[in-house]
């Protein structure tokens, strides 16, 4: 007889962002944590609007859904989430979680994986502590951090409990340096992107002129 395992919890990896567009750190780096973690699937919830860049207007919802569908096709243990696209106003984690573990079945457990400069402004999140209690954030070091900075950075924020918390939940991945922010001046500047995006999404990119982008990239 083979063993039940229905009652096992099923750990499902949160990713939000505005992926504006997606690129390739979006797509490993996750897949990597989720595969340390022991995670049964990643959970990518893009974003309607930040709160904390309320300024800076993302592109429109349906372009950065189709392109992150393109980045994920590959990717089985990926899935969409369109909860914060559809709702209105700013994009509030804490609302989010709360969907998320209304609709959720009794033995899911959800982590909530975050970079090392979102960790550095958690405190400004809204309800962050009930956050923290929905889903434990986990967090990636990123360029430009090392767990040397990271910390120093946290102390200048956090008591000292509050870093040691933090620096537990801290996970070293591969250094990709990529940003979405150069990869659309990049754009704007007729310069090719194929080392950083999916090129399913640099085609849906070019075709679609969004970042300025011309069809064909200028020779280098």
């Amino acid at each position: 007889m083979k063993p039940d395992h229905s009652d096992s919890p099923t750990l499902t990896l949160v990713f939000g962002g505005t992926f504006d567009p997606p690129h390739r750190a979006h797509v490993a780096l996750p897949g990597i944590v989720a595969a340390t973690l022991g995670a049964d699937r990643i959970l990518y919830i893009p974003a309607a609007v930040s709160p904390l860049k309320r300024d800076t207007l993302p592109t429109g919802a349906n372009h950065r859904l189709a392109m992150l569908r393109l980045a994920l096709e590959s990717v089985p243990m990926a899935t969409i989430s369109t909860m914060e696209l559809n709702r209105p106003g700013p994009s509030f984690t804490i609302d989010t979680l709360r969907e998320l573990h209304r609709i959720a079945g009794p033995n899911e457990v959800f982590r909530l994986l975050i970079g090392a400069d979102q960790a550095l402004d958690f405190h400004r999140w809204r309800e962050w502590q009930h956050i923290i209690e929905l889903a434990e954030p986990v967090v990636m070091l990123r360029s430009p951090f090392d767990r040397n900075l990271f910390r120093a950075a946290l102390n200048e924020r956090y008591p000292p409990e509050e870093v040691a918390t933090w620096m537990e939940r801290t996970m070293d991945v591969p250094s990709i340096d990529i940003s979405s922010t150069d990869i659309r001046q990049r754009f704007s500047r007729g310069e090719p992107n194929s080392d950083a995006l999916n090129p399913a999404v640099e085609d849906y990119i070019r075709r679609q002129g969004l970042y300025g982008a011309n069809t064909r990239p200028t020779a280098s």
